[in-house]
């Protein structure tokens, strides 16, 4: 609780000293009132410096937040909201996530790396995805991508929301995200022309955005969705062996 209250005391003292600085600018002659400015949000705690206590919360803030994108959607999801769920303090949420949007960014990335931790290292028992065909198992990615998200609209609404955050840590999650996917993609295209994976990756990752983004705003059923990337897919794969 030590490093909440003294970073809430920072901060309030950050703000008084621009409250006395605006009312010390407003009472000169002529001056024009200062601009009333937000402080500057800390930059959260990276993960890299966390110790092993703080990376298990950081895990039951991100599960929390999952959780609640599948109830009620991203859109109505507050801060506050995930530390009552996770029984984590609001300040300590805000040491590790910088805003909602980091969050969200970040409880995203984790659970499309669950997806990906399935193709690229298979338990025990579970069958690889890499299979001797490469349309048959790029195809059969795709389909559990959008059975994932059949399963879990909220998420769906989530994936549009955060691919279009302006957030920069935000975006750092979404790289990270694209990372991950590249890592199953290359796997995936095995044996194709390195010249023609990026192109093959670039267009795969555009048909599920876009099918997607129709299909949350209404503009597209599910089984429109689904058509449209496997359509797709296989016009694409088609040329990748050329």
């Amino acid at each position: 609780m030590s490093d909440v209250v003294s970073g809430s005391a920072e901060r309030a003292e950050v703000a008084a000293a621009q409250g006395r600085t605006r009312r010390r600018a407003s009472a000169k002659p002529g001056a024009s009132p200062a601009p009333v400015t937000q402080p500057a949000q800390d930059a959260p705690l990276p993960v890299e410096a966390m110790t092993s206590r703080q990376l298990v919360r950081r895990a039951q803030l991100i599960e929390a937040v999952i959780d609640l994108v599948r109830e009620v959607g991203p859109g109505v999801v507050q801060m506050r909201d995930v530390a009552e769920r996770s029984g984590i303090a609001l300040g300590t949420v805000y040491r590790y996530f910088s805003s909602k949007e980091h969050l969200l960014a970040v409880a995203l990335c984790d659970w499309q790396e669950r997806l990906a931790r399935r193709v690229l290292m298979p338990r025990a028992g579970e069958e690889a995805e890499i299979g001797e065909d490469l349309t048959e198992r790029v195809l059969s990615y795709v389909r559990k991508e959008v059975r994932g998200f059949a399963r879990n609209p909220k998420i769906a609404e989530l994936m549009v929301q955060v691919h279009v955050s302006s957030d920069p840590y935000a975006r750092d999650a979404l790289a990270r995200m694209g990372a991950i996917s590249d890592q199953v993609m290359d796997k995936l295209l095995e044996g194709v022309a390195p010249e023609r994976v990026e192109p093959i990756k670039y267009a795969l990752g555009s048909v599920l955005i876009t099918s997607l983004t129709y299909w949350v705003t209404g503009r597209g059923t599910l089984a429109d969705m689904t058509r449209q990337v496997e359509s797709v897919t296989l016009l694409v794969l088609e040329r990748a062996a050329d």
